[in-house]
């Protein structure tokens, strides 16, 4: 007993150093044959914690393995960065995903997104998995569609057409031919506007039920999956809802569910778990729109597509400063006269965030500095209007780590014990240790 106890210390300091990157070197003494990463959309600390949050699963699951309270993300901290970072331990300026929608140089972005896998510009843990000579699986993951490496893959995709079945319309897009039709019949049912909107109760269970077929039936020894209900009602009514409150049991009951169906299939020994989230979240009372400073001192267009010297663009809950040309000098010092001269009610709602700090933590380098909101300050993107608006919601995509989120690792090898903090570009590489691939 005494030996055995040494041996489940000595593996769970092996995975706080690979975590950590103090110890490269390190190997785990148990190789987990399946490795399971869940995003749970927008999850933060006080949704396992908190104990009037429905959240039995992850709960027993933080008792029992290793929690990690706080996962500092990369700038700005939001679902396809964020997601993109997951996958390949990269900042954007490496990854090359910058924000959900890209920046598209006073075009309209409204209706698109970052969708397609040959946007990230470094290897992903998908690639080096299946260069292993393994199976992989992926369900709504940001950033996927079209990946070489996903040998099962449903990717988070959707047509332009709001009135057309999007359910429908992605199946051209998931592989192998068939796999979306496959799950319909024998695992998730039928999926439409009804049975799988996008924050409805129904979606993460159905995506849960994917998962579970995928494993019996094919056995990926990675795979990927977004839940994303908790995302919706965070931002539409806050951290605090009633809303909230049934989403997370929904995203709770998907995970346990998951869980349940590795115990049934004896899997349970051989696999290990990662929960965790792209981003947590704030609360917000007011929102701001530094667009309309540059619109009314003639500098950009009040709509996408006109003249134009210089656009914010927000990121999450931080606005990234472009100019039309790199060399405009003027211009640049014409805004920053601009943000100095100022009302004081409006000054002080952020802060200039200048280039060398934006580079130091690698968000887009084409960006030539940004404003970082106070928490309970939301940034839009609006050209017309008021400057600040009193209305509320939750936000995410502060640069300063306000909104960051959690780690739960349960599963074989994995010991109970807690740290306190980790980077999210971490991640990739201790899965693909845990895994005993080599970059």
């Amino acid at each position: 007993m005494k030996a055995a106890s040494v041996i489940r210390r000595w593996a769970t300091l092996v995975v706080f150093a690979m975590l950590t990157n103090i110890a490269a070197h390190s190997q785990i003494n148990v190789t987990p044959r399946y490795v399971m990463l869940i995003t749970i959309d927008g999850l933060r600390a006080e949704m396992i914690d908190d104990p009037l949050m429905p959240s039995p699963f992850l709960k027993m699951m933080s008792r029992e393995g290793l929690r990690i309270k706080r996962v500092v993300g990369i700038p700005p901290a939001a679902t396809y960065p964020s997601h993109t970072t997951l996958v390949t331990g990269e900042v954007p300026a490496r990854h090359r995903v910058f924000y959900n929608r890209p920046f598209l140089w006073n075009k309209d972005t409204a209706r698109i997104s970052y969708w397609y896998a040959d946007s990230i510009a470094v290897p992903t843990i998908w690639q080096h998995v299946h260069e292993a000579g393994y199976k992989t699986a992926s369900l709504f993951w940001p950033v996927s569609t079209g990946s070489p490496y996903i040998d099962y893959n449903v990717p988070e995709f959707w047509s332009l057409d709001y009135s057309c079945d999007q359910m429908e319309y992605i199946k051209p897009f998931c592989t192998p031919a068939g796999i979306l039709d496959e799950l319909e019949r024998n695992a998730c049912g039928k999926l439409d506007t009804i049975t799988y909107q996008a924050g409805s109760l129904q979606r993460d269970g159905r995506t849960a039920a994917m998962a579970n077929y995928l494993m019996n039936h094919y056995q990926p020894r990675l795979t990927t999956i977004h839940l994303i209900t908790t995302d919706y009602s965070q931002h539409a009514l806050g951290t605090q809802s009633q809303q909230l409150l049934q989403d997370m049991g929904s995203a709770d009951h998907a995970v346990g569910s998951i869980l349940e169906n590795l115990r049934l299939t004896h899997r349970l020994d051989s696999t290990v778990i990662i929960v965790t989230g792209d981003h947590g979240f704030c609360d917000y009372d007011k929102t701001l729109s530094p667009n309309v400073w540059l619109t009314r001192a003639g500098l950009l267009s009040e709509q996408p597509g006109g003249k134009w010297k210089a656009c914010f663009y927000g990121g999450g809950n931080t606005s990234f400063l472009y100019l039309k040309k790199n060399s405009d000098k003027k211009t640049l010092r014409r805004i920053r006269k601009l943000l100095d001269s100022l009302p004081d009610e409006e000054r002080a709602l952020f802060r200039i965030v200048e280039k060398e700090e934006l580079t130091t933590k690698g968000a887009d380098p084409a960006a030539f500095l940004a404003l970082e909101p106070n928490v309970g300050v939301a940034v839009t993107n609006n050209r017309t209007g008021k400057v600040i608006e009193h209305r509320k919601g939750g936000t995410h995509g502060f640069l300063s780590g306000q909104d960051a989120t959690t780690l739960i690792a349960y599963g074989v090898g994995i010991q109970p014990s807690e740290q306190d903090s980790i980077k999210q570009t971490a991640i990739a590489s201790w899965i693909l240790k845990m895994l005993g691939i080599e970059k």
